[in-house]
């Protein structure tokens, strides 16, 4: 799989490459001569190929970066051939003004894409349980933060800002909250904006794991201890029972954290619910959606995961779709409610194209009467 995964790669650069130095011979050719177009298209292919190799000296994410920006070049010379396509049909000359237009939906695509990454937008459900709830509980889920050296102490101040003005009760985080280490989070002394983004709640944060944060079994403990450190709740294959305080009433709800499937010797769902109470709203962290089948067979009343970022770059967002039962958005499967988040932050550079950073605002709302039997009380 890995073998084909990087075939995939290859050609995907040497397509993308042609594509694009193809397209800025084409923009370049009013004052470039046909040679200095050839030279132009070698140059091309010898600085994708350097990127190419920085694959094998774990440059990743500055590889995958650089294709991000050649697939954006190449969607906008495919919108500019169209505009071509139309004008000509039309008998509409544009002259250089097509070049111009060339570059400016270039520019556009870029822009839009930094924008979606940085500046989330909020998704409101509202999830109706028959389950005895003296009062609905907002929970908020911001997952994959992903926090490092492009993604910090502003993003943390803006979620802050939502969910105080969202009025949320509960910050559900499932996984990938640091970019593999703390370091970036250390250096640039995230720690009291990380905690001020949990006590913006009136009960604080639950998180769970994710594979980023399970990677470098180094960074590990940091990670748990930077997480821990700002008040959240960890919830690493484990459950708890937790009072949701609001409008001065204490609203039990069972909440169960698992790690990322990174981690091979973690806890099957349905060994961790052995222990939960399900009389009350049972809520599951659960980072990857792949398991929601198995999942919704269990008493669980809503998941919530990420992970996929749902796709982050057009047309990964089909891939993802046609890879998962739920690869992104809200779904009800045999009663149990699932919400996949595309992620409040990103992966590698700060584009998305087809997808947007968000925070999902998720009421839950149970029936009215709300007598239990007093061997069944919250402890």
């Amino acid at each position: 799989m890995r073998m084909l995964f990087l075939a995939g790669v290859i050609c995907l650069f040497e397509l993308c490459t042609f594509v694009v130095f193809k397209g800025l011979g084409w923009l370049t050719s009013p004052v470039l001569d046909a040679q200095a177009q050839r030279w132009l298209m070698i140059g091309g292919f010898v600085i994708s190929h350097l990127f190419l190799a920085g694959l094998l000296f774990g440059a990743f994410r500055l590889t995958m970066g650089y294709l991000a920006v050649l697939w954006i070049g190449v969607l906008a010379i495919v919108f500019t051939c169209l505009l071509a396509f139309l004008v000509n049909q039309l008998s509409i000359n544009l002259g250089h003004g097509l070049r111009a237009i060339g570059v400016l939906s270039f520019m556009g695509l870029l822009g839009y894409s930094v924008f979606n990454a940085y500046m989330p937008t909020t998704r409101h459900l509202t999830v109706r349980l028959d389950k005895p709830m003296s009062d609905s509980v907002r929970l908020a889920v911001a997952s994959d933060l992903h926090l490092g050296a492009l993604f910090g102490n502003r993003e943390l101040d803006l979620l802050s800002d939502i969910l105080r003005r969202e009025q949320v009760d509960l910050l559900l985080m499932p996984g990938d909250i640091m970019d593999d280490d703390t370091l970036a989070f250390e250096a640039k002394k995230m720690q009291p904006h990380f905690a001020k983004l949990v006590s913006a709640t009136t009960n604080g944060a639950v998180v769970s794991l994710g594979n980023h944060d399970l990677y470098q079994t180094q960074a590990y403990q940091s990670i748990i201890n930077a997480i821990t450190a700002s008040g959240a709740i960890l919830l690493d294959d484990k459950t708890m029972l937790m009072s949701v305080h609001k409008n001065g009433q204490e609203i039990p709800i069972s909440l169960v954290g698992r790690f990322d499937d990174h981690h091979t010797q973690r806890l099957t769902t349905q060994a961790l619910m052995a222990s939960v109470n399900t009389d009350y709203p049972v809520i599951l962290l659960d980072h990857r959606p792949s398991q929601i089948d198995e999942n919704s067979r269990l008493p669980i009343d809503l998941q919530v995961s990420g992970h996929t970022h749902n796709g982050q770059v057009f047309p990964a967002n089909f891939i993802i779709k046609a890879l998962n039962r739920v690869g992104y958005g809200h779904d009800v499967i045999n009663g149990m409610a699932v919400v996949v988040s595309s992620g409040y932050g990103f992966w590698g550079v700060p584009l998305r194209l087809g997808s947007r950073s968000e925070v999902w605002i998720i009421d839950v709302v149970g029936r009215s009467d709300v007598s239990l039997p007093n061997d069944k009380a919250p402890r």
